[in-house]
């Protein structure tokens, strides 16, 4: 007898009302030398019972499941301490499934900690080479208070947690949707400097940073740097930190620079730890809101302003007065990263 007709027979016996063991007792009294198990049994009657009456294999193992690099990437950098087997835990996949992803997102395990990229030779070598020359530079004529530095992050929302709830023996739960593995997120662009923030700005849901929207973004920040910071504006010419992005090597975004008389600092690629946005002002950022729950983008935008009101202005001067710190570290690494 074909597998197919012994799944009629098991089907036919669930349609009468039949128990796991009669069904089996049933089918292998009639036909004994094409004996069922219980378990077998079990498993269709299980499928049977959820509504489901296709007699055909289904794929084997689990569905797919893919995880959204940029809300892993937000959640590793919250806390780069974390294992691989919490990722895990907490994106509901398999290790090895994080593993890929850590991978696609270019993070490596260091000293415990997820680190952007696993350095080359040739990579130390221009983080090192960049730091002599940032080192040697601001011993001859100090920079650091010119600066104007920016990057982008990624913020996740609507990151409700399921609870236990004290209720009456009749009364039901109330209702708490289940937390999605694709969280929201919204990303925010900030500008600072020593004196405090210039400018941030929240994109719109869908839409990404090109360099036409950086360029725009630029002109938005030396407006408000006039009104805000009418002495770097007037009396220095600002010198801008940031990373290596497309948007901000892009050819336009070169002719911008250029119209509005902006420098633009070295920094090498690879460079978290050299780039005071990512090592002082969203590290700080994350200690704020870690342990909040955000149900709507404008709790966010909110909780994003009460960090800004919460920070005194020697925070941004410390942030950036870390750097040449920082540049020695690395030139004591040869190039590497360090704690």
């Amino acid at each position: 007898m074909e597998i197919s007709e012994i799944r009629i027979l098991m089907k036919y016996e669930f349609h009468r009302g039949a128990t796991t063991r009669q069904a089996v007792g049933n089918i292998n009294s009639v036909y004994p030398t094409q004996a069922v198990t219980q378990t077998t049994v079990a498993h269709w009657f299980k499928r049977f019972r959820s509504g489901d009456f296709d007699l055909s294999n289904q794929p084997r193992g689990r569905p797919e499941i893919k995880v959204d690099n940029d809300a892993l990437k937000a959640d590793v950098e919250a806390d780069s301490s974390q294992s691989a087997l919490e990722l895990a835990s907490k994106f509901g996949v398999a290790k090895s499934t994080i593993l890929i992803h850590l991978k696609q997102i270019n993070k490596v395990k260091k000293l415990d900690k997820w680190v952007p990229h696993e350095l080359k030779d040739e990579h130390k070598q221009q983080r090192l080479d960049a730091c002599l020359s940032l080192l040697s530079r601001n011993k001859a004529d100090p920079f650091l208070h010119r600066i104007v530095t920016c990057d982008e992050k990624w913020i996740m929302y609507d990151n409700r947690k399921r609870s236990s709830q004290w209720l009456d023996p009749d009364e039901p739960p109330k209702h708490c949707p289940k937390r999605k593995v694709h969280q929201k997120k919204l990303m925010v662009t900030v500008w600072w400097s020593s004196y405090g923030v210039i400018h941030y700005d929240f994109m719109v849901p869908g839409t990404s940073i090109t360099s036409d929207v950086y360029c725009s973004q630029l002109d938005d920040m030396m407006e408000k740097l006039a009104i805000k910071q009418a002495k770097m504006f007037n009396r220095l010419t600002p010198i801008l930190l940031y990373d290596n992005a497309r948007p901000h090597s892009a050819k336009n975004t070169v002719a911008k620079r250029q119209q509005l008389g902006l420098e633009t600092l070295r920094h090498p690629p690879y460079s978290p730890d050299l780039a005071p946005t990512d090592y002082h002002f969203f590290q700080s950022l994350d200690n704020f809101l870690s342990g909040k729950n955000f149900t709507s983008s404008g709790a966010v935008k909110t909780a994003f302003q009460e960090f800004i009101d919460s920070r005194e202005s020697v925070f941004y001067t410390k942030g950036l007065n870390v750097l040449p710190l920082k540049w020695q570290q690395c030139v004591d690494n040869m190039g590497g990263y360090f704690d």
